[in-house]
């Protein structure tokens, strides 16, 4: 008599930590996006897009961040369910977006354009707040919540 073993998957998290500064905005709500700039400005320095969902609690304080996807010179294609899946793990009531434009000029694209109303809908209907959308450039970043660029 032969018997089949069955398995069920059991989902593990874990976190690593990251080194930040002493002044990094880690205790306080991430409510200005120079903060995210500040955090996130070494993806200025990447040669393809790479996209972050942060998720943040009911004060806006950060509980993690995780890298969603990386992409090629100039595009990035992800899941909007990618983009939520750490946001829900963690029980997130919010989540910014952040990526880089590898040319420099952070200005957004009609893609970044669709994707953030996307983003924001799926968010809304699931109750999770997209509170900011940042596009890092050379030493400039652009906001969808502000809705303009801002130079460092």
């Amino acid at each position: 008599m032969t018997s089949t073993v069955k398995f069920l998957r059991e989902i593990n998290i874990s976190y690593k930590k990251k080194p930040v500064t002493t002044d990094a905005p880690i205790d306080v709500p991430l409510t200005d996006p120079r903060k995210v700039f500040d955090l996130f400005s070494d993806m200025q320095n990447e040669m393809k897009e790479k996209l972050i969902s942060i998720s943040l609690d009911a004060k806006q304080k950060i509980i993690s961040y995780e890298v969603v996807a990386m992409g090629s010179v100039h595009a990035i294609t992800v899941n909007p369910f990618d983009l939520f899946r750490s946001a829900i793990v963690v029980g997130a009531a919010g989540m910014i977006l952040v990526h880089n434009h590898p040319s420099g000029d952070p200005t957004p694209s009609e893609s970044d354009r669709n994707m953030t109303r996307l983003v924001g809908d799926y968010g809304r209907d699931g109750g999770i707040k997209l509170i900011d959308h940042i596009i890092i450039g050379d030493n400039r970043y652009y906001s969808f919540t502000a809705g303009k660029e801002y130079q460092c």
